[in-house]
């Protein structure tokens, strides 16, 4: 019986683990977890702390019903210390009881995520300064909101977007902090101001260009905020960083196990690793982009889990082939749908590739049909081969429809000639005449003949 170890309870790790024992029942597959939660949608988070849903609500599994319904053993609590490629083994500490254990593998899957990237400031080590990355990091935050109500967050990504509009909804005071000239690093100038003038339009005092010196704290604990252009301290109960995450990839090194470039575990399209046996997957591992045609990092579920799906098909002895991802968000900021895919004008000057981009505004259906919000959608070509190669939506409307039609045509190597004749769905209530995405592929086509 074939013995399949998989370090990580996450996406990756859980969907390669199910995905193997599926193919071949016969398998013998182990996960080990350093924490005590499993299979949790991390995605949920801000929700759960909104209130809108419970910690119970997002998660899907526990150890126990996972081994009952899916045949599979997790041991949570277990943090494994080290790979033995020579003795294929692995070494591991329970957390919870500080007592040793070893787990023989025959193929094994390194799914070990990320951890936070903390900035070079002093008082990140306060009291009530937070990074989310685990549902454990966030049950700590809930408690911490409890008796707060003002909150700082550093950092104008995703998941700090994501939780001003958490923290702006438990009624708390925000003032969110980014280093770059706009908020969403990733997004282009003129449609991050959209998303700035959400923000402000529901009361969230917004810093960009803002340099952090320093949390400033009293009692070992934080109670402000330092910049370099402001004067004073901005007052804060509560910090949060969204200062980025790095891979997870001290135990795969020191297995010998090959990082590639982009700090990542460098894999093939068969999520196989340079050591024989030894699998990557999830955050912890590069993926392809197909336009820059190079590895590159997304930390992504819906990428983690598809590659799990690979590496469980392949530690199962199929072959099957990871193609790639293009970074394919959306995001809801208040009432604001923000989505993008592939590269932005910045990453198109950072691969050398002369673009052509167009940003237009329209409504998302009919109109004068009552529900028509607007979008602005923007897409990014290369000049030379004419194709698709970024897109950003946002609006108050069926973002997310637009995105996934793009990202659709990027993948596929689409023309900007070819996007504009796209047979897409209308009718008043759904779409419009013309969708906002082939309007979009006019504007550009025509500064393209300029």
């Amino acid at each position: 019986m074939g013995q399949i170890v998989i370090i990580g309870g996450n996406a990756a790790g859980l969907t390669a683990a199910s995905r193997a024992k599926r193919i071949d029942p016969l398998l013998n597959v182990t996960v080990l977890e350093k924490g005590p939660h499993i299979s949790y949608s991390t995605c949920g988070i801000p929700y759960y702390l909104a209130k809108m849903v419970s910690a119970a609500d997002l998660v899907a599994y526990t150890p126990e019903s996972f081994e009952r319904e899916r045949g599979i053993k997790v041991h949570n609590y277990t943090r494994v210390d080290e790979i033995s490629p020579s003795r294929k083994r692995v070494m591991a500490t329970r957390t919870d009881t500080g007592e040793h254990a070893e787990f023989s593998y025959e193929r094994l899957l390194i799914a070990t995520g990320v951890r936070s990237k903390l900035p070079g400031i002093p008082g990140t080590d306060f009291k009530n300064v937070f990074t989310i990355v685990d549902l454990q990091d966030a049950l700590q935050l809930n408690e911490a909101l409890q008796n707060s109500t003002r909150v700082a967050v550093i950092g104008a990504g995703y998941v700090g977007l994501e939780m001003v509009e958490c923290l702006k909804t438990l009624g708390k005071t925000v003032h969110l902090y980014e280093r770059e000239p706009h908020v969403l690093p990733g997004l282009d100038g003129d449609m991050a101001q959209i998303v700035e003038y959400e923000l402000q339009r529901f009361g969230i005092r917004l810093s960009v260009s803002a340099k952090v010196l320093a949390l400033v704290g009293s009692d070992d604990r934080v109670v402000g905020v330092k910049t370099a252009s402001g004067l004073g301290i901005d007052p804060a109960d509560v910090a949060l960083l969204d200062t980025g995450v790095v891979p997870n990839v001290e135990l795969a090194r020191e297995a010998g196990v090959q990082i590639g470039l982009t700090g990542g575990i460098s894999v093939n399209t068969y999520m196989e690793t340079n050591v024989p046996s030894i699998f990557a997957a999830g955050n912890c591992a590069e993926t392809f982009c197909a336009v820059r045609k190079r590895p590159v990092l997304h930390y992504i579920g819906t990428v983690a889990a598809k590659q799990g799906r690979v590496a469980g098909d392949n530690m199962a002895a199929r072959r099957t082939k990871f193609h790639g991802a293009l970074g394919t968000t959306v995001l809801k900021v208040f009432d604001l749908a923000v989505a993008r895919t592939g590269l932005c004008s910045e990453d198109a000057a950072a691969e050398s590739m002369p673009a052509v981009s167009a940003r237009i505004e329209a409504w998302d259906r009919a109109a004068y049909y009552p529900t028509a919000r607007k979008l602005w959608v923007k897409l990014i070509a290369e000049r030379e081969s004419r194709r698709l190669i970024g897109a950003q939506v946002a609006g108050y409307g069926d973002a997310s429809k637009r995105i996934d039609v793009a990202c659709a045509a990027i993948t596929s190597g689409m023309r900007v000639e070819e996007l504009v004749q796209l047979d897409l769905a209308y009718s008043p209530p759904y779409g419009n005449l013309w969708d906002p995405l082939l309007i979009a592929a006019q504007a550009v086509l025509r500064k393209m003949s300029l």
